[in-house]
């Protein structure tokens, strides 16, 4: 994969080692990684070619092109780049992680609500927090949903049980 001149893209150097230190300190168990982002072949290519980096406030975010939304309210919104899942997978399979799904975020709550019982209607509230979660082209699909396990061997676990869907 190459970046064409005047791309721009964020990497974070920090991820990696994270990773590496998790499955080195984890003996048996589950790691869960939700967040924005996309793997490499996504993440480094045209349709990325202004960056990720961007800010929300109140859980939205600026419309305002005219300065980045990075610098419109210091101190007071939350800064985010989007997440090179390739290299994390790589580095925490390099270090003994077994990669048991990658799937978006939508697909890891059905999965999750299908397995559930069922119990009372959830309320309106509760809905429309739902709804926010799920929405395909929101954070339905910009979240996504990597599972890692250490010495579970494969289990056939709810929330992926739509197997690896990421769009």
């Amino acid at each position: 994969m190459e970046l064409e001149p005047g791309w721009r893209t964020e990497i974070n150097l920090g991820a990696v080692a994270w990773i590496r230190e998790i499955a080195r300190r984890l003996r048996r168990g589950f790691v869960i990684l939700i967040d924005y982002g996309h793997e490499a072949h996504d993440l480094y290519s045209a349709s990325h070619s202004a960056g990720t980096l961007t800010s929300f406030t109140r859980h939205t975010n600026p419309l305002d092109e005219s300065v980045p939304a990075w610098l419109e309210h210091p101190g007071d919104q939350d800064i985010t780049a989007h997440v090179d899942f390739t290299s994390v997978r790589a580095a925490a399979e390099a270090e003994g992680l077994t990669t048991i799904g990658f799937l978006d975020q939508t697909y890891f709550i059905l999965g999750l609500i299908g397995a559930q019982d069922a119990g009372p209607t959830p309320g309106f509230r509760e809905r429309l927090a739902l709804k926010t979660l799920l929405m395909p082209g929101g954070l339905g699909s910009t979240m996504k949903v990597l599972v890692f396990g250490k010495g579970v061997g494969r289990p056939a676990l709810a929330g992926c049980s739509y197997r690896v869907r990421v769009t």
